[in-house]
């Protein structure tokens, strides 16, 4: 009598995700392993992952010598946001000894200058904009005392913005108090000119 043999086959549970994965975060995980962090969006704590991965590839680079080390780039189309997290992103890019370079694909604004102008090497596609300002304090509430402290605060994170540019670019400071009163706005000709570009980008092989 021949013996029989009972196939069983794997039941996958109702609640089983059948989509797909979403693109844009199959694109985004994608250019992580290529070291490659899109900023398109405002900046704000959630920017602060930028940070987290500047220093992981930095402890993963620890025993490959500088000049050997793959670049992070960072692509730029950003209207700006916190100054405060701006800030800090920028300490960590001058801090990272592998390389950071910073590529403006549009518009590059407010807090998104002071990151990019932090980069190790600043490309720039030929129509890119940047824009300079003083930024807003809009929206202050609070007692009188409060606002008073805010105002104090206010007027030394701008006077760390201007000596910032100062140190960063190749304008006087004269030149620059007088243009960061309103939006400053500064197209690649000038930002080649004044050092807040280095290059154009004229080969796509930069993004791959």
């Amino acid at each position: 009598m021949s013996e029989q043999y009972e196939i069983t086959f794997p039941v996958l549970p109702q609640t089983a995700n059948w989509q797909l994965a979403d693109p844009s975060l199959v694109n985004f995980y994608s250019d992580l392993e290529n070291r490659t962090y899109w900023l398109s969006d405002e900046i704000n704590n959630y920017t602060f992952d930028l940070v987290q991965y500047i220093i992981r590839w930095n402890r993963e680079d620890k025993d490959i010598p500088v000049e050997q080390r793959k670049p992070i780039r960072i692509i730029i189309d950003c209207p700006g946001g916190h100054l405060s997290v701006s800030e800090t992103v920028s300490n960590i890019i001058k801090m990272s000894k592998t390389p950071v370079y910073g590529i403006a694909l549009g518009y590059v604004a407010s807090g998104a200058t002071v990151i990019y102008l932090s980069c190790h090497k600043k490309f720039a596609l030929p129509n890119s904009v940047f824009v300079l300002h003083k930024g807003s304090c809009s929206g202050v509430s609070g007692t009188y005392d409060e606002i008073v402290a805010f105002a104090r605060d206010y007027e030394k994170q701008m006077e760390t913005l201007i000596n910032f540019y100062i140190d960063n670019t190749n304008y006087t400071e004269e030149e620059i108090e007088e243009n960061i009163q309103t939006d400053w706005y500064i197209r690649t000709g000038e930002a080649l000119e004044k050092g807040i570009v280095d290059k154009l980008v004229t080969d796509i092989g930069l993004f791959c």
